[in-house]
This record gives structure tokens, sequence and C-alpha cells, in this order.
């Protein structure tokens, strides 16, 4: 199950430089799967556990989570190459959180920020981070959705995060310079484009089932999905008076990790897999956490809780006597509700599949391809009441916006 070139001399060499420990020694190395088939279509992710002795002469059991590229053969492998997400997120995690994690520890802001890197090796496109678990940080139920408290404790973390990027920015502007610009929507980029495309056919095939819907929405929605990449594409624009920082870039339930206290409350949130980490706009991460995330309850407080992340945002910079522009909380708004079709494509597209709870195979082509295998999981993604009520109340919403007309 481990790879070949992971030894015990391998990770006892890197062990050593991690814990600043020349004596430490590697007794025992073993690995298990770190995630159930389908729980992870961007690389190949394996907990690897290490028994060592450490320079003072105690046995310390601990374990690690491997993160590997998917295999060459897989059919999302080039997909993955072409947005470069894999060099992309070894740069957030070697340059790039640790950098940040120093300037908030300036505003005295001393939490973790992510789980710590072990080995970074371009070599061999590795991660080897810390496990999470180990410290008792577990993600939410992604079907039952993240209630009011989780929520804003989210928001507050997407808030350092973006906050932390902007002065690392105007400090460090080098770390930012390059890989940093792509994302799901890019322009001159085909992957997600094939990806984004059948998975709106399927969302259509749906609608043509429910009467109600279709005589109302079919013959939009057909004009959307011929130019749904493009329209997305201007939902991450951003132009010389919007606020620009890094974004998380897949800010949802899978992606962040919360530690609870003994009654079950949340109390400590980290986010995890920077692989769409990018320069754009802070309340895109908004949307996405929103349209992929939230319980209905917490949804319908969709503009007080924008509010809320702005004044967290603008905390955060005063503490760092931030003296770049900064928007009005109107402005803001406006920026985020310019971004609105982003709505249309994660409520509709990519919710059904984060709530998914089906039996059929999760394999990646199936998400979007025509095939039989493929329609079969796709129509199975609208089949449960949740995805159901989800496109319910969604569409009336998005029309009456204008989202479905021409743009």
């Amino acid at each position: 199950m481990l790879p070949t070139w992971l030894t015990k001399e391998y990770i006892q060499t890197h062990l050593r430089a991690y814990c600043k420990d020349d004596q430490l020694r590697v007794l025992k190395l073993w690995a298990k799967p770190a995630t159930e088939k389908g729980g992870n279509y961007v690389g190949v992710m394996t907990r690897i556990y290490v028994d060592y002795e450490d320079g003072n002469g105690t046995v310390q059991n601990k374990s690690y989570i491997l993160k590997q590229t998917c295999p060459e053969d897989a059919t999302q492998a080039k997909l993955f190459q072409e947005y470069d997400v894999y060099n992309r997120e070894m740069d957030m995690y070697e340059l790039v959180m640790p950098k940040m994690a120093e300037l908030l520890r300036e505003i005295g802001i001393t939490e973790k920020l992510t789980a710590d890197a072990v080995v970074v090796d371009r070599e061999r496109t590795i991660l080897i981070l810390e496990d999470l678990a180990t410290l008792r940080y577990v993600n939410a139920d992604r079907v039952k959705q993240l209630d009011l408290a989780h929520t804003k404790m989210t928001i507050e973390l997407l808030a350092r995060f973006h906050a932390a990027a902007l002065v690392l920015n105007q400090r460090y502007p080098e770390v930012l310079r390059t890989n940093y610009s792509s994302h799901f929507f890019s322009r001159g980029k085909k992957g997600y484009k094939e990806i984004f495309t059948g998975l709106f056919r399927a969302f259509i095939r749906y609608v043509n089932t429910q009467p109600s819907l279709r005589d109302r929405y079919s013959a939009k929605l057909e004009h959307v999905a011929a130019n749904v990449m493009e329209y997305a594409a201007r939902s991450v624009d951003v132009g010389e008076k919007d606020l620009q920082t890094l974004i998380h870039g897949d800010c949802w339930t899978t992606n962040v990790m919360y530690q609870y206290d003994d009654r079950g409350n949340p109390v400590t949130v980290l986010p995890i897999d920077f692989q769409f980490s990018t320069w754009t706009s802070p309340v895109v991460d908004l949307h996405y956490l929103f349209s992929t995330s939230l319980r209905e309850d917490v949804k319908e407080k969709e503009t007080e809780l924008v509010q809320h992340h702005y004044y967290a945002l603008k905390q955060n910079l005063d503490k760092f006597s931030y003296k770049g522009v900064f928007p009005s909380l109107l402005e803001y708004q406006l920026q985020f509700e310019s971004r609105r079709f982003m709505t249309v494509l994660i409520a509709n597209l990519f919710q059904p599949i984060m709530v998914y709870e089906g039996t059929e195979e999760p394999e990646f082509v199936n998400l979007y391809q025509n095939t039989p295998e493929g329609v079969r999981f796709q129509d199975s993604m609208y089949a449960c009441e949740k995805a159901k009520r989800i496109v319910e109340h969604i569409l009336p919403v998005l029309d009456a916006k204008g989202l479905l007309d021409p743009q």
C-alpha cells in the first residue's frame, strides 16, 4: 500500500527536519486509505502511521496524511495538470500559508491556520501533512450542512484568510505573483468546460422531467447552457474598483474542519485543500460557501452573512493598519450581487453532488459524461428530496433576478 519510495529512511529524514531532532529514529511505518472511493477526485490520500523514538528516548505513535497526484491513467489526470493544481497546493502549504500565519500572529491571532506541511516533495509531487484528526478536527456533516454557528465561524476564518493575503501581497508580492490566476471557469482552458457543460445538461434533463419547471425554465436554461462558461468566468473577473485578494477557491463542508467542545459546539475551524486558491474577489468564496454548504434557514440570512464577513475582514485589516482601498458596505454588497451567476452553477450543479447519498458508482467521469453509467449517476443526484427542494427553490429566485436571461 505504501509507495516504494516511502521508506523508513525517507520519512525519518523529513521527520528529523520537521521535529528539529537529529536523533529521531523511525521504528515502524504502515498505511491505510484516508478517504473512501469517490471522496477525493483531485488526488490520492493515504493515512500513514509512524512509530518513532525521539532524541529523548520516548517512543511516539503518529499519523500523517500523504497527498499524491491522481494516477496518470485516471480520466481527470490531464485536467488537473492543465490547471496546475498540484504545484499550486504545494506552494500554498510551503510558501503562502506559513507567511500568512506569521502575519496573523502580528495582530494577535495565534491559532493554527491549517495543517502543517511535514514534507513538500516537488520531485514526486507529494505532500505529507500533519493529521488533523489526531487534534480532534473533523468535518461537519455535508448532507445536514452548516448551521448558523458553523457558518459564522467559517466566515470569520475566511475573513482572516482574505485579510492576511491582502497584507501578504503588499509586503511580499513575489509570493503571489504566479500560479494564482486560474480557476474553475478560466477562459482558454478546456478541462472544466466539459464538466460544467455535462453537469448542466444533466440539470436540464431533470428540469424537463418536471412539467411545472420545464414549461417555465427549459428554454431559458438551454440558452444558459450555451454560454455557461463565459457567464461563470465573468463572476470571477475583477475590475479596478473591486476588492481583490487570494481566496480559498473551494470552500465547502469537506474542505473545512472543526474542533468541538464537550457539548458539541464548534470552537475552532481550519481550512484544508488549496488546489484552487485564486486571486480574485473575496465574495467568490462567500458565494461558493453559501451555495454548497449552508442549511436552508441559514442561507436565508445571506445579506447579513455578507455583512458579517465585511466587518470581520475590515476589523482584521484595521489591526494591520492596512492602507489600501477598501469598499463601503454598500459597494461590497453590490460586488457580491454582481457575481450572483455563480449561484446558478454551484447551487444547481455542485450542491446535488455534495449532498449525494445515493448508491450509484461515484467515478469522476460519471459526474458529467453522457454514458449509461454517467446518466444513471447524474439522474440519481436529483432523485433525493433535498436536491429537488434546492432546484424548486432556487430557480424562481434566479429567474426573478434576471440571471436566466441573456447576459
